[in-house]
């Protein structure tokens, strides 16, 4: 997946509706963990990221979502005691100080798929680095945003902050 998202921006960039330098990577839930892996793993990559409900590091992702998600993430992730090391190597926050282009994190404050600590470790570490980091938090909502309020509130600070950052 890792390369699949570097590919998609040389890509773009090749075929000329992106320029160098003006490319942001976003997703949601494994698409946030891949966000933040982009920005933490690739960095000089992406000018900015938008991490939405994203797993910031695998083990306290296991330790804190519900015990039939982490059952289930085993085939996906790999064992969080067997494979201890691949899941540490892969956690985003392990090089969270490589992460320097502005990011957005936004999180449902019920999520207990991946649950909010998930946003608040990564947005408090970045902020301990004085890097610039917004977390949205969508109150009232878990993994899923049910209200289009909540998703409306969502796609209107997503552009707004890559009309900011990609623009300037």
């Amino acid at each position: 997946a890792f390369d699949d998202v570097l590919a998609c921006a040389e890509f773009l960039i090749r075929l000329g509706v992106a320029e160098p330098g003006r490319v942001a990577v976003t997703g949601r839930s494994y698409g946030g963990y891949l966000t933040l892996a982009m920005l933490a793993f690739s960095p000089g990559t992406f000018a900015a990221g938008v991490d939405i409900c994203g797993m910031s590091d695998l083990h306290t992702f296991y330790r804190d979502t519900e015990p039939w998600i982490a059952s289930a993430a085993v085939t996906k992730y790999g064992d969080p005691e067997r494979d201890w090391a691949l899941l540490r190597a892969l956690s985003p926050m392990q090089q969270v100080a490589n992460i320097d282009v502005p990011l957005l994190v936004a999180h449902g404050e019920l999520d207990t798929n991946v649950p909010l600590g998930e946003a608040t470790q990564v947005v408090a570490a970045l902020r301990e680095l004085d890097r610039p980091v917004d977390l949205l938090l969508l109150p009232g909502e878990g993994h899923e945003y049910r209200r289009a309020e909540s998703r409306r509130l969502l796609l209107g600070t997503m552009l707004l902050f890559l009309d900011e950052v990609l623009n300037r």
